[in-house]
């Protein structure tokens, strides 16, 4: 049974993590949509043996603004890092907080979620967060039992989302499961109860409501493609919070399909976007154009989001409308900034054909195949828009850029 409410929630000190069989992908997935002020070290286990020399170090920096590097003997956890068991390897973290390695045999491997576990609950208590991704084996089930003994969390990858189900299910199985969620909802979740300090009830309510008018997954193909246009658009803005929303053919609405830095709450109020909406995404689909906010807490028409930025901590939003290749709407790409910010209509039309480029070569545009339409295509034009003398800072709420849209109707 999960562990009951806490009156005050704990400044968590870890988040442990450990996965075999389709893990590395979830953790790409994980990494890719934590913020970078995430306010916990993060220690990983896979299982690895002995003989491994792969890249993972590498597969998981690309997606990440942490730091990610190899756990070594006596290492002291650090906010900001990902530190990574090496291959056949099993860790333990001491009560002052340090890494301790011990090579295993290869049976032993197949235990390295429990042996992690075990030491962080007896390490950080009701300090801890642990989570159980995909596996093929029941590595963890014990691990849990200890952090839940000590009151610590346990959140676990459910098994429709994991590539394979043993390590799941044998963690649900426990009782021991604070919260099970899909794997899209795991860094989300973290966002809320490691920085923010929401409790697992609202945390389970959030998930309730946006499971209900959830979209299919994606295809990992077209997850890739969107992580890595976000990154590079976040990158290139010099912020870490963004997100993508694809264009809901059956609804006609936005719905976000990639993210970073945001909790289940913001992806919550901005679950379903119509053409009505005054947020910036909304304003962006309706015009077929960039719009950049400078200050949501003074843009008379954000009034109705206000609270969701305050507590997502943006204050300022640019907003893309994305273009296949036939000239109609797929999607909107967001980025937020946490502090005011000017932005010239220059660098706005310079980010803008970036993006455009980002996206072109990313192949994102034909991956995305939505099987019926029922809302208008819109035709790009190419030409620059001359109306906004240049070096001058962005009105509000709304600009055209040097992509100018025509509207075409389906025929």
């Amino acid at each position: 049974m999960p562990g009951p409410e806490r009156s005050e929630p704990p400044e968590f000190g870890i988040v442990a993590i450990a996965g075999s069989a389709g893990g590395i992908e979830a953790m790409r997935q994980i990494l890719a949509s934590l913020p970078a002020d995430f306010p916990a070290p993060i220690l990983y286990a896979h299982h690895l043996n002995g003989s491994y020399s792969g890249a993972l170090i590498d597969v998981l920096q690309r997606q990440t603004v942490l730091t990610v590097r190899w756990a070594e003997q006596g290492d002291k956890l650090t906010l900001g890092t990902v530190h990574v068991c090496p291959s056949g390897c099993s860790c333990f973290v001491h009560s002052d907080g340090r890494v301790a390695l011990q090579t295993v045999t290869h049976l032993d491997i197949l235990h390295t979620a429990d042996h992690l576990f075990t030491s962080v609950a007896a390490t950080y208590a009701e300090r801890a967060v642990v989570i159980v991704l995909s596996g093929a084996c029941d590595d963890g089930s014990d691990g849990v039992r200890a952090v839940h003994s000590q009151h610590g969390t346990v959140i676990v990858q459910d098994e429709a989302s994991a590539t394979h189900g043993s390590m799941p299910r044998a963690a649900i199985s426990t009782g021991c499961a604070d919260l099970v969620l899909p794997l899209r909802y795991i860094a989300p979740a973290l966002v809320n109860l490691v920085r923010d300090g929401s409790s697992l009830g609202i945390l389970r309510t959030s998930v309730g409501r946006i499971s209900a008018a959830a979209r299919a997954p994606l295809s990992p193909a077209l997850q890739f493609a969107l992580n890595r246009v976000l990154a590079v658009a976040l990158r290139m803005h010099g912020t870490d919070l963004g997100n993508i929303q694809l264009l809901d053919p059956q609804t006609g609405k936005l719905v976000i399909a990639a993210q970073r830095g945001f909790g289940l709450g913001f992806l919550d109020h901005f679950s379903a976007i119509g053409v009505e909406d005054e947020s910036a995404c909304g304003r962006a689909m309706r015009g077929r154009q960039s719009i950049f906010i400078p200050d949501v807490t003074t843009d008379p028409l954000f009034v109705d989001h206000r609270s969701v930025a305050q507590s997502a901590k943006f204050r300022a939003v640019k907003s893309t409308s994305l273009i296949n290749q036939h000239g109609a709407l797929f999607g909107v790409l967001s980025t937020h900034f946490r502090g005011f910010r000017q932005m010239p209509a220059a660098e706005i039309h310079w980010l803008d054909h970036r993006i455009h480029l980002a996206v072109t070569s990313s192949g994102l545009p034909a991956m995305w195949k939505p099987e019926h339409k029922n809302t208008p295509e819109f035709q790009l034009t190419n030409g620059a828009n001359c109306d906004l003398p240049i070096g001058k800072p962005a009105p509000t709420p709304g600009l055209q850029t040097q992509w100018q849209f025509s509207r075409k109707l389906n025929r």
